[in-house]
């Protein structure tokens, strides 16, 4: 297996055709890393968790999987860790209220102010640090980062992007000093707006099941609870050399 960058940071497992990446979980826990598998199987996925555990990693985590993309995470010694419940808004001919407070495009967004207003929004477990954010930036092909305060004084931001006519809200975060302004549904009605001029159909986000803030927050707005919930996976030792496929 090769591998190119070196921990703690971006590491991109390679064997043939099978390629994976790998980051800590965040900037505070980087015993704890994010493996997320572009494609390949058990062995391979095996093999990268390994890899991870001699780099001290003491649990690997998956990124938030349907049951039918979990499979495989299973056979390579990974269980059931977290769960997400998804949420879903057409978007077609129904446009949002207009944002409370003004919302404004980031063009260069500051990866290190933007992670100080998430880690303060969140607490430890879901966390995702810089790289989280840059990932969740990268994730579909157009994307954008819009915040509320303006780019020197954010008091909260969403990073939203689209793919094939779906939107997906990957991350919304307002600093909770500022909380109970308005800014969050700011946030969001301004990430929908912008997904409805870019053509999306509808929009999908997650969010953990006891963030009932949240999912107020979403329910108001027209998004509705669809689907199983994801799975976040977990590996936290070894698996023994049987257990592949």
């Amino acid at each position: 297996m090769r591998t190119r960058g070196e921990w703690p940071g971006l590491i991109t497992f390679r064997r043939g055709w099978s390629v994976a990446r790998a980051r800590p979980w965040n900037d505070q826990a980087i015993d704890s890393a994010s493996l997320r598998l572009e494609r390949g199987g058990d062995r391979f996925l095996f093999d990268c968790a390994g890899w991870l555990a001699a780099a001290a990693v003491t649990e690997v985590l998956s990124p938030a999987l349907p049951a039918g993309q979990s499979r495989v995470w299973h056979r390579a010694g990974f269980e059931e860790h977290l769960e997400l419940v998804v949420y879903e808004r057409p978007l077609s001919n129904d446009p949002p209220g207009p944002p409370i407070v003004p919302i404004s495009p980031l063009n260069h967004p500051d990866l290190h102010s933007l992670t100080l207003i998430d880690d303060k929004a969140f607490p430890p477990r879901w966390r995702v640090g810089h790289l989280g954010l840059a990932d969740a930036m990268a994730a579909t092909p157009t994307s954008t980062v819009l915040v509320a305060g303006g780019p020197t004084e954010s008091t909260g931001f969403v990073i939203v992007g689209e793919m094939a006519g779906v939107a997906y809200l990957q991350r919304l975060s307002v600093d909770p000093a500022h909380a109970g302004r308005g800014i969050g549904r700011s946030l969001l009605r301004a990430g929908v707006a912008w997904a409805q001029r870019r053509g999306a159909r509808t929009m999908l986000l997650n969010t953990q099941p006891e963030n009932h803030i949240a999912a107020s927050l979403y329910l108001s707005e027209g998004f509705l609870t669809t689907g199983p919930r994801l799975q976040v996976m977990r590996w936290t030792g070894r698996p023994k050399e049987s257990e592949p496929a």
